[in-house]
């Protein structure tokens, strides 16, 4: 029996939300609705796709392996859908758009203020780190999230998306107050206290891993990723600090911003749906965040 695209995407749903509960709430189902949807999907595929641990349903191998290509099929209907789209070359619509705090401070404003000459169009902006942003995306909820990439720390999106590569934000030490005479360099910083990202983020892994590769462990003391809030402690010379270009007008006078050795940078990335890039209001959003960090 060929199997239904509608229940593909609530087995991914599923797989993305880890609830019945979660997917019914984001799909406007009954959770008996996506139940149902989910037993049909399996006599259609004719092996098992879920089990049962305890009261949570979770993927077999076999559900996993559908997952993957369910992903596939869908970007292939978002290409088509965009081409379709693309036809008329009026940008209209809703564009709901995420990035990362410095970015959404900084730059986004600018490009969402462009985006309003298009008068059939309705842009929603909000801050957002990757980590929540990029499922979201995924999920069809965002059509375009500006990311971020750190040294040390790989993120690899995979084909369910498109990324486009806008520039590289050169990382800086931040100093202040009694560590005037922190050096730039990784391998000398040790047992000094760090501000960092919160735990699980790239902000934070990027210390935890530029200080493992100089051979010790950094001492954390604080943790935000907000850039603003990084700098202020930094200037009461709570530590020290690794904050971006595109933040340095958020630091204090009293914070000394270096070079660090080795160089690092961040990589700043837009990225969408794999094919959703030819939807004539993402297309447009594109070419503004191009014009605005070229």
């Amino acid at each position: 029996m060929p199997l239904d695209v509608k229940r593909l995407k609530v087995l991914r749903e599923l797989a993305e939300r880890g609830t019945v509960a979660a997917t019914a709430e984001a799909l406007a189902f009954t959770p008996s609705a996506v139940s149902q949807q989910l037993s049909a999907l399996e006599r259609e595929a004719g092996v098992a796709l879920l089990e049962r641990e305890g009261r949570r349903l979770t993927l077999t191998d076999a559900g996993r392996t559908l997952v993957v290509h369910a992903d596939a099929v869908l970007a292939q209907l978002e290409a088509a859908e965009a081409e379709l789209e693309a036809a008329s070359s009026e940008v209209t619509g809703t564009l709901r758009v995420a990035a990362f705090s410095s970015f959404a401070r900084s730059i986004l404003p600018r490009v969402t203020a462009a985006m309003l000459g298009h008068e059939r169009l309705d842009v929603h902006v909000r801050d957002a780190e990757p980590q929540d942003s990029v499922p979201m995306l995924r999920l069809g909820e965002l059509d375009v999230v500006i990311a971020q990439r750190f040294p040390y720390v790989p993120r690899e999106f995979g084909p369910a998306f498109g990324v486009v590569e806008l520039f590289d934000d050169p990382l800086h030490l931040a100093t202040g107050p009694g560590h005037e005479d922190a050096p730039a360099s990784f391998a000398a910083l040790v047992g000094r206290p760090w501000i960092a990202g919160h735990p699980g983020t790239s902000c934070h892994e990027v210390v935890l891993h530029a200080c493992h590769a100089a051979g010790h462990e950094p001492r954390i003391v604080a943790f935000s990723n907000d850039f603003a809030v990084v700098a202020a402690l930094v200037a009461e010379g709570v530590g020290i600090a690794m904050i971006p270009e595109i933040a340095h007008d958020q630091c204090p006078p009293s914070v000394t911003l270096r070079p660090l050795d080795p160089p690092l940078s961040r990589q700043v990335l837009a990225v969408v749906r794999s094919g959703a890039e030819h939807r004539p209001a993402v297309a447009a959003f594109l070419d503004e965040l191009k014009a605005a960090t070229r």
